[in-house]
């Protein structure tokens, strides 16, 4: 889903509860160390062999060194788990994983027509396969609570049906005849933009963005995380030294500023509180990043 106008050029647009609406809460993370992990399977069919783990651990360090230098959060591995779903549980073991995706659930000899998976939007968990658009390159999908805003959990899944994934530098790959030593889809430049979303920014235009949705074959530049982007951290939403920032801030409703502190366990992040105190108003969102 497409979260902005196709005019927003801004350096950074945060992402919302109500995707574009500036009048909702902002996403974001308030705790202060957030756990990640990769799927052991990694992908079978990344360029150079086995690469794709250390092209992820470099596009979480890009956002890391930012975090240490000017921001409230800590990004911390957790390491390479057995774990293929995405999504939270509430009260359950959940993780911020990432996953690349290599059938696609649309294929009859994977999901049968009439499995009830399709209706509540399971399959890709139940038989471990993408069942989103074919030409979007990957999906971070953002469970947070839709009153305060506030980030519980959040999965990368990178669409490996459509798309070829390297690691090198280039040159351009020329298919079918593909090589180790060339780039189509870049692991690193894919996940650089992933992880945005994954700290709560949407889409923009903004050329030399990270964040900007489009991404030709064999692009690189959105390794390195743009001066936007980085503001959005250190100026806007993680400050060091500070509490992460809402964007609005109400001043009606005592009850939901209490909300607004409460956290839920997780493997994957380190919560002030154990529960939802009983009022479980969680949705899940997917921002998507690739070719639009």
């Amino acid at each position: 889903m497409l979260a902005l106008s196709l005019g927003q050029s801004a350096p950074y647009v945060r992402s919302r509860v109500e995707a574009g609406d500036p009048s909702t809460q902002c996403l974001y993370w308030t705790v202060p160390k957030i756990t990640w992990y990769q799927s052991s399977a990694g992908n079978p069919q990344t360029r150079p062999q086995a690469s794709e783990f250390d092209a992820v651990r470099r596009s979480f360090q890009g956002w890391r060194t930012i975090f240490d230098q000017c921001g409230n959060l800590s990004l911390e591995e957790g390491g390479v788990v057995d774990d293929r779903k995405v999504g939270y549980v509430v009260n359950g073991d959940n993780r911020n994983l990432v996953l690349f995706r290599t059938r696609r659930c649309g294929d009859t000899n994977i999901v049968p027509a009439n499995d009830p998976c399709w209706e509540e939007e399971s399959c890709a968990n139940e038989y471990d396969c993408w069942d989103n658009d074919l030409g979007t390159i990957a999906v971070t999908l953002t469970t947070y609570d839709e009153k305060s805003g506030i980030i519980y959990d959040s999965d990368i899944e990178l669409n490996s049906v459509a798309f070829y994934f390297t690691t090198s530098d280039g040159p351009l790959c020329n298919p079918p005849a593909l090589t180790t030593n060339c780039v189509s889809t870049d692991v690193q430049n894919t996940m650089t933009h992933e992880i945005g979303h994954f700290v709560g920014l949407d889409h923009t235009n903004a050329v030399g963005s990270t964040m900007n949705p489009r991404a030709q074959t064999g692009e690189i530049s959105k390794r390195s995380i743009d001066p936007g982007s980085r503001d959005f951290v250190c100026s806007e939403a993680y400050p060091k030294g500070m509490a992460s920032q809402a964007c609005v801030h109400p001043t009606s409703d005592a009850n939901l500023g209490r909300k607004a502190q409460v956290g839920c366990a997780s493997v994957g992040a380190e919560a002030w509180l154990p529960a939802l105190a009983g009022w479980a108003l969680l949705l899940a969102r997917r921002r998507r990043g690739g070719r639009s």
